[in-house]
């Protein structure tokens, strides 16, 4: 394939006239693209060499660590381990309970895959794994963890997401730590890729999970880069998951991606200045888009949405509408949306979040995830929702 017929792929996949799938990936910002272009065009240095162009190459990995451990209250000095992403992230921590005899490894019904794919990794070498079952609105059965941990002597890998990809729910972080503030040996983490710059997140054990796990291109980064952060103490080490170097400290060995980390510096830096102001505008952006939806397709349910959610995520049940023909329906309309976690959207399968949340396939089958980053706009929102109605109605009168 030439460049010529690359670039015609690439503008077509950036045509969407509406995106309203943010969470499956934030579309990296102007001075992001120019961030990673200006690392690329520098010297392109490997930051482990020991000479100038290296030294400016280590200058931009701890320019991110420094803007990443502003973003996150208690990281440790060497408390920002870069990754390829989230999904490497989870896996490093995950996978690290089989090197602690004894272990047994809890995680919510609710998780996302590459934290529930490892974890049936490790029951498959004979480790324990129980599941946290989730109540209708999607947050964990807090008496049911209690339990667990009361009845568990030896060490725990525990894994609860703060904000869940699909509806947005989010975890009752607070509580659970609050559960595990008189018993050793759990090591808590926490899936935060949707989360971080739209929550305040910290680290810390008794005050908040051991370790959390994040991804640039959830926060209009580059897609490929993530990352293990760290707090003081932990009820028991992380085991690398890749060998071959020294790098993060001998925890990720590999080149680290000067370019990408250049860019996540920028979207950080950019999600830095707008703060609150940013967090605010998402979530009037995804009430007056709710607000419309209900008001044109009266019969629309919102999945979780009774309880805490992310500002920027609203994921609705259609009674009788089969949500892939509106998802195809709204592609051909210009409007990109998904009916869940962009890893498992293409598996004919009902989303095992919105099943352990109590719906039937039916329900899950016909429900579509929405979500909105600080690129949309009050009129997007409002178009978008008039074309889904009129998808709605289109499909409605086909059946």
């Amino acid at each position: 394939m030439g460049a010529e017929a690359i670039a015609s792929i690439v503008q077509t996949a950036s045509a969407a006239a509406i995106n309203l799938d943010a969470a499956a990936n934030a579309p990296p910002t102007p001075a992001v693209i120019r961030a990673i272009s200006q690392a690329l065009s520098s010297g392109g240095a490997n930051p482990s060499s020991g000479h100038f162009l290296g030294d400016k190459a280590r200058l931009l990995l701890e320019t991110t660590r420094d803007r990443i451990a502003a973003m996150v209250a208690g990281l440790t000095e060497n408390g920002v381990m870069f990754t390829s992403g989230c999904t490497e992230a989870n896996n490093m921590v995950l996978k690290s309970a089989a090197s602690v005899p004894g272990i047994t490894v809890i995680v919510s019904a609710t998780e996302h895959p590459s934290v529930l794919r490892p974890a049936e990794w490790l029951a498959r070498l004979g480790i324990r794994m129980e599941v946290l079952r989730v109540d209708g609105k999607g947050t964990v059965d807090l008496d049911q963890l209690q339990g667990l941990i009361s009845g568990i002597p030896g060490p725990i890998l525990l894994s609860i997401q703060i904000a869940n990809s699909e509806t947005g729910v989010l975890q009752p972080i607070d509580l659970i730590t609050e559960l595990l503030a008189d018993r050793p040996n759990i090591l808590f983490h926490t899936d935060a890729a949707q989360a971080l710059g739209k929550l305040p997140l910290w680290v810390g054990g008794a005050g908040g999970p051991h370790v959390l796990t994040a991804s640039a291109h959830k926060m209009h980064g580059p897609m490929g880069l993530g990352a293990v952060l760290t707090g003081d103490v932990l009820p028991f080490p992380l085991e690398p998951l890749l060998l071959g170097g020294e790098q993060e400290w001998g925890y990720r060995a590999g080149t680290q991606s000067v370019p990408l980390i250049a860019g996540w510096a920028a979207a950080i830096l950019e999600c830095q200045s707008e703060g609150p102001v940013m967090i605010e505008r998402l979530r009037l952006l995804r009430d007056s888009f709710e607000a419309a939806l209900v008001e044109a397709v009266p019969d629309a349910r919102l999945n979780g949405g009774s309880a805490s959610r992310l500002p920027n995520i609203a994921n609705f049940i259609f009674p009788g509408v089969d949500g892939m023909a509106l998802v195809a329906q709204l592609d051909a309309a210009g409007v990109a949306v998904s009916q869940g976690s962009a890893c498992s959207s293409r598996r004919p399968e009902p989303s095992h979040v919105l099943t352990e949340m109590g719906l039937s396939e039916a329900d899950a089958f016909s429900s579509v995830r929405f979500s909105f980053s600080r690129l949309n706009t009050e009129a997007e929102a409002r178009h978008g929702a008039a074309i889904i109605a009129d998808r709605i109605a289109y499909l409605r009168g086909l059946s």
